[in-house]
């Protein structure tokens, strides 16, 4: 996240090659590859992001070049740089939202993550405490061998979780 606060920074390393940084991204982020060419959380100020992706030789079965094709026009078109404000605007979030520290959501929830997700596996003790802040999760799942791109990496699990989830929601 830190790396990504710099405008223009991550834009230029991003764009320089869509198709390859979508790749790596895509792979990395993943729960297909070995541990050693997955996704490195952290890294010294002198990477570069993409220093800590693996460039795969073949895409995951779960990637079809037709989609990497609509991805990488799609970011050719429109760059890289309105997810990264994503990342820009956790300060002014706070900011803007300071009082709901503290705050629970009682909404009825369902939690799914992806069990080599970087972003569940260093924020696992939150996810194991989920049901103190979500008094109504009504289940909390860790799909095996899935990474960040859960929606895509497992479809029909996620379509089944949501349908199973939204029918006994009621």
């Amino acid at each position: 996240m830190l790396y990504f606060q710099e405008p223009g920074k991550a834009e230029a390393e991003l764009e320089a090659d869509v198709r390859k940084s979508l790749r790596m991204m895509l792979y990395s982020a993943a729960g297909d590859p070995p541990p050693e060419e997955r996704w490195r959380f952290l890294f010294d100020k002198s990477e570069k992001f993409l220093n800590t992706l693996t460039e795969p030789e073949q895409l995951p079965s779960w990637l079809s070049e037709q989609d990497l094709d609509f991805f990488t026009q799609e970011f050719e078109r429109t760059g890289f740089r309105g997810g990264l404000a994503r990342y820009r605007n956790l300060d002014r979030d706070w900011e803007l939202t300071r009082f709901l520290s503290g705050a629970k959501l009682q909404q009825p929830a369902l939690f799914v993550g992806g069990e080599f997700d970087a972003v569940v596996t260093r924020n696992q003790e939150l996810i194991n405490n989920l049901e103190k802040t979500v008094p109504n999760l009504r289940k909390k799942v860790l799909l095996p061998n899935a990474g960040h791109w859960i929606q895509q990496e497992r479809p029909a699990q996620i379509n089944r979780l949501l349908i199973e989830f939204l029918m006994n929601a009621a």
